[in-house]
């Protein structure tokens, strides 16, 4: 019976010290050393002239439309069947690109080349809207309103490139003198991003 007793007590003291040990565990003084972190951002280009960019994949993260304008707001007063007005804008566009030789452009356009006056749902014709002195209605207009830059360097053409938008005009036809003072007219412009110079 004493025998089992001791057995028991010196199996409690060697897990005791044991236990000790490890508690007692700490880092060893001036055993520090570090390694640096080197992370190189290159272009998108292995060298074979093929763009890796496939416009047609959904997911694809080469080049993206980030941002459009929030919106743009005009004021104008009755002025008979065709209303003309201009607005001052601090919006911006912004285009991912990761690719320097890469082409781009951003076309806009008005939906239906309508306005509607939210009294009435009436249907107003535009006839004119410019960005920043580009068309985007009527024959002949190109509506891009961003687009690479000519000599392309990694600064201008990769990353989130933005475009200023500042000037805003539109013109728009009240045939049939429909508006009042108090209206309000709300219309959508729309903005596609391409892999071309020419938005086509």
């Amino acid at each position: 019976m004493k025998r089992r007793i001791y057995i028991i007590a010196t199996f409690a003291i060697m897990h005791a010290l044991s236990s000790s040990q490890l508690v007692s565990a700490e880092e060893v003084i001036d055993q520090t050393k570090e390694t640096p972190i080197i992370i190189t951002v290159i272009d998108n280009d292995d060298g074979t002239g093929v763009d890796p960019l496939d416009p047609t994949d959904p997911t694809q993260k080469n080049l993206l439309l980030e941002t459009v304008p929030k919106n743009y707001q005009f004021k104008t007063k009755l002025q008979g069947q065709t209303v003309t007005a201009a607005a001052k804008s601090q919006e911006t566009l912004a285009v991912f690109n990761d690719r320097i030789k890469r082409e781009w452009s951003v076309k806009a356009q008005v939906v239906d080349n309508q306005l509607r006056i939210v009294r009435s749902n009436e249907q107003l014709t535009v006839t004119s809207f410019k960005i920043n002195q580009t068309e985007l209605v009527g024959t002949g207009a190109t509506g891009i309103v961003a687009q690479a830059a000519t000599n392309k360097t990694a600064q201008n053409n990769t990353g989130v490139i933005k475009t200023a938008i500042s000037d805003l005009s539109i013109v728009f036809n009240d045939l049939n003198r429909e508006l009042i003072a108090g209206d309000a007219l709300e219309g959508t412009i729309s903005y596609k991003l391409y892999n071309t110079p020419n938005a086509q």
